[in-house]
């Protein structure tokens, strides 16, 4: 530093003048644009934070608002749900309860139905026995107009026989008398001849009249038993013809009776075994009666069991979910008024004692240069110098503090004086 440089700043320092009041108002009134604009970002601040404080307040009601009328909507979406569920079971189990009882009438129906089947069944089979038992009836009453005729014919045959055989004993027995009361006529007539001739003339002629008349009566009397013993003959060819007949036609009518009799038993065999067949029919019509309502019961509890399986469930309230519930409070925090930043100091020109103490440092410095002199204390080491005085700490603090006492001007600056 020069000489002039050093005499400068001894006299601002004595005189009191300035040299950095305007970069410290410079420097002030950029502080004062940095706290401005600090207070305006903390109003801002504030600001926000009251309008988040309300558009909290304000989304939480609206939440609030909105998750209640969600909340009542979907509650009313559940009970319509339950009810439309509700009203599809009961429409179900009014369908299940009318499928079950068209399968109890259907099962019925079918019941009766191979009931009266069988019922019309058994109707005919005792139609068929009627008429099967009006047919034998009628064939074993045929039988027996037929054995009563064949009787008749046989009554007949042995009347006729009996007849027959009366009529030729009769007319064997007439032809016996006749020959008898021939042979007696023949016979007297033959002694009235005798005795004609025995009255007559005796001699050869008498005795050939009376042997005449013996001869001719004897002829007499053999061709009278020889015409009765034809007529016996005849009589008796006669009566073995009439028994030959007469045996043949009740031989005729034993085997009419006999095949009467084997008709009216095949008949009777016929209405057993038909009585049979229906009889075996009608088990088996039974049986399979049987079969057809187990197998109609079955089909029953198959259709129940898929109408059970068809039924819907009965709907379940399930409970609602909790009413909505506020959301707590959220908790601000106040922002804080943050400081402005500080202006950095710009270059200063010493004043004041900092400037004393550059000028005894330059002063010092351009002694050493000219005298050589090393050390600064041999210069300045008196008290009564006023150098000395300067570069000791009491005169130094003196001097501060009168100057600090000096630059009252500055003090109410932000800054504190000294700057």
């Amino acid at each position: 530093m020069s000489l002039g440089n050093i005499f400068e700043k001894v006299g601002d320092w004595v005189t009191g003048r300035d040299r950095n009041k305007e970069q410290r108002a410079v420097e002030r009134d950029q502080q004062r644009e940095l706290d401005a604009e600090a207070d305006r970002i903390h109003e801002k601040e504030l600001e926000v934070h009251e309008a988040n404080k309300e558009n909290y307040a304000a989304e939480r009601d609206h939440a609030f608002d909105t998750a209640v009328t969600n909340w009542d909507y979907s509650k009313r979406i559940q009970d319509f749900s339950y009810s439309k569920d509700l009203a599809a079971y009961n429409k179900s189990k009014d369908i299940y309860n009318q499928r079950r009882d068209f399968n109890q009438t259907a099962s019925t129906i079918g019941t009766s139905e191979e009931i009266d089947s069988i019922q019309d069944l058994g109707l005919s089979h005792a139609f068929q026995r009627e008429a099967m038992h009006t047919d034998l009836v009628s064939e074993i009453k045929r039988g027996g107009i037929k054995k009563i005729e064949q009787g008749v014919k046989l009554s007949g045959i042995q009347s006729n026989r009996r007849a027959s055989i009366g009529s030729i004993q009769q007319e064997l027995n007439t032809l016996t008398k006749q020959n008898t009361f021939a042979k007696e006529a023949k016979l007297i007539e033959g002694l009235q001849k005798s005795g004609r001739a025995a009255l007559g003339q005796a001699g050869v002629s008498r005795k050939k009249t009376l042997q005449s008349t013996a001869a001719n009566t004897f002829r007499n009397l053999v061709e009278l038993d020889s015409a009765l013993s034809g007529a016996r003959n005849k009589a008796g060819v006669d009566l073995l013809k009439i028994l030959i007949d007469s045996s043949l036609s009740e031989t005729q009518v034993g085997l009419n009776l006999e095949t009467i009799e084997l008709g009216i038993n095949q008949a009777k065999e016929e209405v057993k075994y038909n009585n049979r067949i229906l009889d075996a029919n009608m088990d088996s019509a039974t049986r399979q009666m049987e079969r057809n309502i187990q197998q109609i019961a079955l089909q029953k509890v198959g259709a129940d069991l898929q109408a059970e399986a068809d039924l819907n469930l009965f709907p379940e309230k399930f409970d609602y979910a909790p009413h909505p519930t506020i959301r707590p409070d959220r908790k601000f925090v106040t922002p804080l008024k943050r400081e402005a930043a500080t202006v950095p100091k710009g270059p200063r020109v010493s004043t004041g004692l900092d400037s004393v103490f550059e000028v005894v440092d330059d002063v010092a410095n351009v002694v050493g240069q000219i005298a050589g002199l090393g050390k600064l204390g041999d210069m300045f080491g008196g008290k009564n110098n006023v150098l000395g005085n300067l570069a000791s700490g009491e005169a130094g603090t003196a001097v501060k503090t009168g100057f600090e006492n000096a630059s009252t001007f500055d003090a109410n600056l932000p800054y504190g004086p000294g700057y």
